[in-house]
């Protein structure tokens, strides 16, 4: 009688090889996603460090021009 009322002990029916292999998916998506998001982050980083040495190449040369144009007679 008590096995029309037995449910398996709440236990699902999915094989434990599946849920491995579902954590192991579960796992390289999440590798891949952190990954994307350090290598965007590496590239905004890199366009930025461009910029800002672009600016200061180009006031550092305004500056320098500047002098040089006082000295000529």
């Amino acid at each position: 009688m008590a096995s029309e009322y037995d449910d398996g002990g709440g236990r699902s029916d999915i094989p434990w090889t599946v849920k491995l292999v579902g954590i192991i998916v579960l796992g390289i998506v999440v590798w891949l996603a952190v990954g994307f998001i350090f290598a965007t982050l590496r590239f905004a980083l890199a366009i930025a460090g461009y910029i800002i040495v672009g600016f200061l190449g180009y006031e550092l040369g305004k500056w320098v021009g500047r002098g040089s144009s006082k000295a000529e007679p």
